[in-house]
């Protein structure tokens, strides 16, 4: 028999199982804008995935509390050398993409390091 104390357990899993599924869905997000940077840079991606590095709450643009995901990746230019970067998302809304100072592609070696990429 169902006592309230089941369908309060049940609600909480349903939750938690909720969170989890559109978690998912908000990695997959980030992981096509990624790409697409990657792509627009001319650079290439490693791996072809993201992990997951930190869950905080900040405020948006517009001053909205809410939690932002920040997924980590890694990028190479030459293929010699990896890079890091990172992707921040408010929700399902992009808040920044940053790649680590590198050599642009085509560059000399000798030349210096160039500027970071970032939307915001």
């Amino acid at each position: 028999m169902f006592t309230l104390g089941h369908v309060v357990l049940l609600m909480v899993a349903a939750l938690l199982g909720a969170w989890v599924w559109r978690g998912l869905g908000l990695r997959d997000r980030a992981l096509g804008l990624v790409r697409n940077h990657c792509k627009r840079a001319d650079v290439q991606l490693l791996d072809e995935s993201i992990a997951f590095n930190r869950l905080r709450l900040k405020r948006n643009r517009t001053g909205r509390f809410g939690l932002v995901r920040r997924y980590g990746f890694e990028f190479t230019v030459t293929g010699e050398r990896r890079y890091p970067g990172y992707i921040e998302l408010h929700g399902a809304q992009l808040m920044g993409i940053e790649l680590a100072p590198h050599p642009f592609p085509g560059a000399e070696p000798e030349q210096p390091v160039s500027n970071v990429h970032s939307i915001r």
